[in-house]
C-alpha cells in the first residue's frame, strides 16, 4: 500500500516514455539513427535515442518485471524489450564504446569549427565510460531473463564493451567521468560495467587498480 502506487506510476511513465517508431522518411538519406525502442532524455515525443537512457530504461523495466503485476502493473511486452536491445546493439562503436545519441561518425578535427563558447568536444559524439557501462549492465540484465534472444551478439557486445572500459582506464586506476564528480564518478561506472561483464577483483587488474585509486582518495572523515 505504501510503495505500490509509486512503483505503478513510475512503471507507467517509463513505459510511456519509450520511443515506439523510427523517424519518418529515409533514415540513411537524413543521416538519422534508428530510434524505435529507445528511451530519450524526456518523454517519447522527444524522439532522439540516447544510449544510456535506453540502457537505464531497459534495466528499470526488467527489474519491475520481477515484481507482482498486481503491484507494479503488467510488464513491458517482450517485443518492446527486443527493440530496446536492438537500439543498444546498433549504437556500439568500432572500438567497443558507446557515445550518447549516435555512432562516432567523423574526426576530432571537426572541433576546430565548434561554435560553442562554453563547451568543448561536442561537434561529434564520443564514446564515454558511463554510456558503455550502462549498456553492459542493461544487456547482462536482459540476457539473464531472455537468454535465447540474439545471445551471441549480446555476449560479443558485452565483451567488447568491457575491453573498451579496460583500455581507457587511466594509469592511476581511475576513469574520466563526464557528467558527475569526474574521476570518482567515472570510476564508479567503470567498475560497475566490468563487474556486470563478469570481471572481479581476482581476475581483473583494472578492478584492482580502481580499488587502489578509490582507497587513495578517501579523506580522513571517510568521505
Amino acid at each position: 500500500e505504501e510503495y505500490g502506487p509509486t512503483l505503478r506510476k513510475a512503471h507507467m511513465y517509463i513505459k510511456n516514455s519509450q520511443v515506439l517508431d523510427d523517424c519518418p522518411g529515409n533514415l540513411d538519406f537524413w543521416y538519422r539513427h534508428i530510434s524505435k525502442g529507445a528511451w530519450p532524455f524526456s518523454t517519447g515525443d522527444h524522439g532522439w535515442p540516447i544510449s544510456d537512457c535506453t540502457a537505464e530504461g531497459l534495466k528499470a523495466v526488467l527489474l519491475l518485471s520481477k515484481l507482482p503485476s498486481e503491484i507494479v502493473s503488467e510488464p513491458l511486452d517482450a517485443k518492446r524489450l527486443y527493440d530496446a536491445v536492438n537500439v543498444i546493439l546498433s549504437l556500439q562503436n568500432h572500438d567497443g564504446g558507446f557515445a550518447t545519441y549516435e555512432l562516432t561518425r567523423s574526426y576530432h578535427w571537426l572541433e576546430l569549427i565548434n561554435p560553442a563558447e562554453t563547451f568543448g568536444d561536442i561537434v561529434i559524439d564520443y564514446p564515454y565510460v558511463e554510456c558503455t557501462s550502462a549498456a553492459i549492465q542493461a544487456l547482462t540484465s536482459f540476457k539473464k531473463l531472455y537468454p535465447g534472444h540474439r545471445r551471441e551478439e549480446v555476449e560479443c557486445c558485452i565483451e567488447r564493451s568491457a575491453r573498451f572500459i579496460e583500455k581507457i582506464q587511466a594509469s592511476d586506476g581511475s576513469w574520466y567521468g563526464s557528467w558527475g564528480v569526474c574521476f570518482t564518478y567515472g570510476t564508479w561506472f567503470g567498475v560497475k560495467g566490468l563487474v556486470a561483464a563478469g570481471r572481479n577483483f581476482c581476475n581483473c587488474s583494472s578492478i584492482r587498480k580502481a580499488c587502489d585509486f578509490l582507497l587513495s582518495r578517501q579523506l580522513v572523515s571517510g568521505g
